[in-house]
């Protein structure tokens, strides 16, 4: 399952260094409120995609 996750995030670089760089910011800075909930939006869409994309549970 991580090799399938880690494949996954190796395949799209962009992809990944977004949300990487997303989630840096939200857990060591402190963004302002309304950018924060923005951010946690764009953090939950993109792990949905890479939810749909990688079909870990899929046979």
């Amino acid at each position: 399952m991580f090799k399938k996750i880690l494949i996954g995030f190796v395949d799209q670089p962009l992809f990944t260094s977004l949300f990487v760089t997303d989630f840096a910011i939200l857990l060591f800075h402190r963004p302002p409120f309304f950018f924060s909930v923005v951010m946690v939006g764009a953090l939950v869409a993109m792990s949905m995609y890479m939810g749909q994309k990688l079909e870990l549970f899929r046979k």
